[in-house]
């Protein structure tokens, strides 16, 4: 299933800073420009996480990232995203048909996540 990470404004997340901000966070992770410039996807990432490999894009107008992998990796994944954004920049995360969605802000945490998306991690 795709998530996004959507935000109202253009231009909140550019390409270079979430290259940037991606490997420093995930050394491990791999970004690609997408060269052809009619493509709505400027950059394309694979970012090896705790359960799953999280593959996505983001778009070239900045304001919207998709992704996909186990949803305990995603809603991880998300709660990076929102760190890149302005403080009072208004941002969704949700899935690809609405069924899960939330206000994603600075206090969003896994649980709220978990819970919009209806979604039980096993026990540790």
């Amino acid at each position: 299933m795709n998530y996004f990470v959507i935000t109202e404004s253009k231009g909140t997340v550019p390409p270079p800073a979430f290259t940037r901000q991606l490997k420093s966070r995930w050394p491990g992770a791999t970004v690609e420009e997408v060269p052809n410039p009619a493509s709505s996807h400027a950059l394309e990432f694979s970012v090896p996480m705790e359960h799953s490999r999280v593959d996505g894009s983001l778009n070239r107008e900045g304001c919207s990232i998709v992704f996909i992998g186990d949803i305990r990796d995603c809603a991880d994944f998300a709660l990076w995203c929102r760190t890149l954004l302005p403080p009072g920049e208004p941002a969704t995360f949700c899935d690809e048909s609405m069924s899960g969605s939330l206000q994603l802000d600075t206090t969003t945490t896994l649980a709220d996540i978990f819970r919009a998306f209806d979604y039980q991690p096993p026990p540790p």
